[in-house]
């Protein structure tokens, strides 16, 4: 067997093991966890968008964080963006509100909604004081099923309310989840659709 065979014969078991790795193996899960995109966090545009007959101007934030996962959504401008430290997530805070959009990874041999259901539900409970479902819906979002879970809970005896949105994506689920006291919730019913309805995945 001269030397050339050889060498193909090595380079392709090399790049067979290589393939192997990150399709199945330890850096498969690096691959999928993605790195965060610093244009992420930097709007592309701004747009005036009518809530509740006023005015008020979202930011577009094009998020580049996972290549199967890219998404696009509006959200408020006088919202304090923060670093949330994983792909695809932000996180805001404005006036007692807290807000996040982040990428749910869902196990293969479930949906989306029996995931929400037996696992997400189960935890709130588990982890949450004074949690309480209050409400449970199918919606569409951009074209996709999603799922809303509402619940209230108490923080340092404050009552407070959440909203979370599934999204059903490619692998991917999209969560938004808002969070405020329940003296404030009422103001934020119109806005909270709006940044919903903003969500879009984007195809490659």
């Amino acid at each position: 067997m001269n030397r050339i065979v050889l060498a193909i014969i090595v380079l392709t078991i090399v790049a067979l093991v290589v393939l192997t790795l990150f399709s199945f193996g330890p850096l498969s899960s690096s691959r999928k966890r993605g790195r965060i995109n610093p244009t992420s966090f930097k709007p592309t545009t701004s747009e005036q968008v009518v809530v509740s007959s006023r005015s008020l101007s979202f930011s577009v934030y094009h998020n580049r964080d996972l290549v199967e996962n890219y998404y696009t959504i509006k959200l408020p401008q006088d919202w304090q963006m923060h670093k949330a430290g994983e792909p695809g997530k932000y996180s805001l805070t404005f006036s007692g509100v807290t807000a996040t959009v982040e990428l749910l990874d869902v196990p293969d041999n479930t949906t989306l909604e029996l995931y929400v259901l037996s696992q997400e539900d189960p935890r709130f409970k588990r982890t949450i004081s004074g949690y309480s479902r209050d409400d449970y819906k199918k919606i569409i979002v951009d074209g996709n099923q999603a799922y809303q879970l509402a619940y209230v809970s108490k923080i340092n005896s404050e009552d407070y309310r959440t909203i979370c949105t599934y999204v059903t994506g490619q692998d991917k689920a999209g969560v938004i989840t808002l969070t405020a006291k329940e003296n404030l919730f009422a103001g934020l019913e119109a806005l909270y659709p709006s940044i919903i309805e903003s969500f879009h995945w984007e195809k490659k």
